[in-house]
C-alpha cells in the first residue's frame, strides 16, 4: 500500500477520505487498508516511543530541539458523522520524506513544487543562481527522502569539486635508471648490489584520497541506479573522473569513516567535502528504503524538518541582501533564570543593524497561508509577540512569515503599531514569500525580491517615523 500527501495536511480535517475513497488512495482493498490502518487511532510525533526507528535529519546543528516541544509527524484516525458515515483523516505534520506503517509507504511531499523545494536546498548549499532541474528523470518508486538527499549531494559535490577533488601527498619508490626525487640508499645497497644499472630513488606526489573516491563513485552509482543519466549532466564530468580512479571494492563502513575523518578535509580547500561525505552515507546506509524484514517495529522512517529548511532559506536570503544587518538564526534568550519557571525562547531570526541598536525579530512558519485569521496559530500569535516585547525598546517591527498562498495586500497584513495601539511604535507584520507549485525558478526569484523590498520598505518607514519622534 502507499499514500501521497503534502506536509502540514489535513490540519483542520478539511480533507477526508470516504471509505469509497480508500482503494483509490492507499491502492488496496477498502477493508484491508480500514483493518491495517485506521482500527485505531495512530500518532506519531516526535516524542512517540516509536520514534526510535525514524531517522529526522535537520539542515543546521544548532537546535531545532526536537525534545523541547512535540511536533507531529503523522496522525491516521477514523471518524463518524451524524449520519453515520465513517470518514478516514490522514494528518502530517512539518516533515518531508517516508514513513513506513503497517506495509503501507506513507511518501510526505514538500508544499508547493519542486522548484521551491529545491530554491531552498540550493540556498542550503549556499547556491544562489537561477538552476535548472536536477533530477528531471526521477522513476516512480522515488520517494521524497531520495529525491532531497539526492539533490543535495549532487548540488554540494558540483560546488565542492570546483577545487578538485581531495588529493594528498604520498611517498612512492621507484627503481629504475632514471633518478626521481631523491635516492634511496638503503633499498639501493639491499636491492641493487651488484650494481645493474638500475637505481631505487623515492619521491613525494600528490595522489586521489581512494577512500573518499570510493564513497564518492558508490553515492553517484547509487543516484544513477535511482534517476538514471541526469545526475551526469550535473555533475561535468567528476563522475568520470571518479570512475577513473575507483578501487572496484563497494565501500563498507569502515571505507565511510575512514573518508569521513581523513586528515586530508582539514584542509580549507576541500572542507566542502564534509558536508557531501555526509549526504553520501546516508545515501549508502539508508540505500533501501524498505523495512527490514527480521524488525519487530511496524513502524519505520526517514525525514527532513522542512520547517527548519525554510528558517535556513530565509536566514541565508535575508543576510544575502541587508549587508548592514547581522542576521542571527535560533538566537538563545534566557528568561526568568533564578526563578524555577525559568526558561529558553529561540526567535527564528533576529537582525540587528551593524551601526545603531535596531533590531528586527521574526518567526518562518512553514505553514499554509491564504491570509485568513485562522491560518495564524494561536501559539505563534503569541509566542512572536514575546520576542518582540523581550527585545524592547530597540524594535522596529517583527513579524510571522510564510510561504504565502497568495499575493500579499499590506493593508491588511502590516501594523504600523504593536497590539494596533497608537502609544507603540513598533510594528507587526505577516508578510512572506508568494509561491505556489505551478511557479518557475525565475518567478520564485521574483516574488523572493518582491518580498525584500517590502522589508525595505518597512525598516526605511520605521527609521523615518524613529526620526521624527526624536
Amino acid at each position: 500500500m502507499k499514500f501521497t500527501s503534502p506536509n502540514n495536511h489535513n490540519f483542520y480535517e478539511e480533507s477526508p477520505l470516504t471509505e469509497g475513497d480508500l482503494k483509490s488512495a492507499f491502492g488496496a482493498r477498502k477493508t484491508l487498508v480500514q483493518k491495517e490502518l485506521f482500527s485505531s487511532v495512530f500518532e506519531l510525533t516526535t516524542k512517540s516511543g516509536s520514534l526510535e526507528q525514524i531517522k529526522l535529519f535537520r539542515f543546521k546543528p544548532e537546535r531545532n530541539k526536537l525534545d523541547d516541544e512535540e511536533r507531529l509527524i503523522l496522525k491516521l484516525f477514523a471518524k463518524e458523522d451524524r449520519d453515520s458515515s465513517k470518514k478516514f483523516i490522514v494528518q502530517t505534520g512539518l516533515f518531508a520524506g517516508v514513513v513506513y506503517h503497517n506495509s503501507c509507504q506513507f511518501n510526505i511531499t514538500t508544499r508547493y513544487g519542486k522548484h521551491f523545494l529545491n530554491r531552498m536546498l540550493n540556498y542550503v548549499n549556499d547556491i544562489y543562481v537561477d538552476n535548472q532541474n536536477t533530477l528531471a528523470e526521477q522513476l516512480d518508486d522515488t520517494n521524497e527522502f531520495q529525491n532531497i538527499i539526492a539533490y543535495l549531494f549532487i548540488q554540494s559535490l558540483e560546488r565542492a569539486s570546483v577545487l578538485g577533488l581531495p588529493k594528498t601527498y604520498q611517498t612512492l619508490s621507484q627503481h629504475g635508471h632514471k633518478v626521481r626525487g631523491k635516492i634511496d640508499v638503503n633499498a639501493h645497497l639491499k636491492n641493487n648490489i651488484p650494481f645493474t644499472g638500475k637505481i631505487t630513488t623515492s619521491y613525494r606526489e600528490q595522489i586521489y584520497v581512494q577512500e573518499i573516491i570510493d564513497v564518492l563513485y558508490a553515492c553517484c552509482l547509487q543516484l544513477e541506479s535511482n534517476y538514471g543519466n541526469a545526475i551526469k549532466r550535473k555533475l561535468l564530468g567528476v563522475d568520470q573522473l571518479l570512475k577513473q580512479h575507483y578501487s572496484g571494492r563497494y565501500p563498507q563502513n569502515s571505507t565511510i569513516k575512514k573518508a569521513k575523518t581523513h586528515s586530508v578535509l582539514s584542509n580549507p580547500m576541500f572542507d566542502g567535502y564534509k558536508k557531501v561525505l555526509g549526504y553520501a552515507e546516508i545515501i549508502l546506509k539508508e540505500k533501501s528504503l524498505q523495512l527490514a524484514s527480521d524488525s519487530n517495529l511496524s513502524t519505520k522512517g526517514y525525514l527532513f524538518d522542512i520547517a527548519q529548511l525554510f528558517e535556513v532559506y530565509l536566514e541565508k536570503l535575508l543576510d544575502r541582501h541587508f549587508e548592514d544587518w547581522y542576521i542571527t538564526g535560533q538566537e538563545e534568550i534566557n528568561t526568568y533564570e533564578p526563578m524555577f519557571y525559568g526558561r529558553k525562547m529561540f526567535p527564528d531570526i533576529v537582525m540587528r543593524h551593524k551601526y545603531s541598536k535596531d533590531v528586527i525579530v521574526l518567526d518562518a512558519k512553514f505553514k499554509s497561508m491564504l491570509l485568513r485569521k485562522q491560518d495564524i496559530d494561536r501559539i505563534d500569535f503569541y509566542q512572536i509577540h514575546s520576542y518582540i516585547q523581550y527585545y524592547q525598546p530597540h524594535v522596529l517591527f517583527g513579524g510571522l512569515i510564510y510561504p504565502l498562498g497568495k499575493n500579499i495586500n499590506t493593508t491588511k497584513a502590516h501594523s504600523n503599531n504593536l497590539f494596533g495601539q497608537s502609544q507603540h511604535n513598533n510594528g507587526f507584520v505577516v508578510d512572506g514569500i508568494s509561491v505556489d507549485s505551478s511557479m518557475s525558478m525565475h518567478e520564485i526569484m521574483e516574488s523572493e525580491n518582491a518580498f525584500l523590498d517590502r522589508v525595505d520598505n518597512l525598516i526605511s518607514k520605521k527609521k523615518k517615523t524613529a526620526y521624527k519622534k526624536n
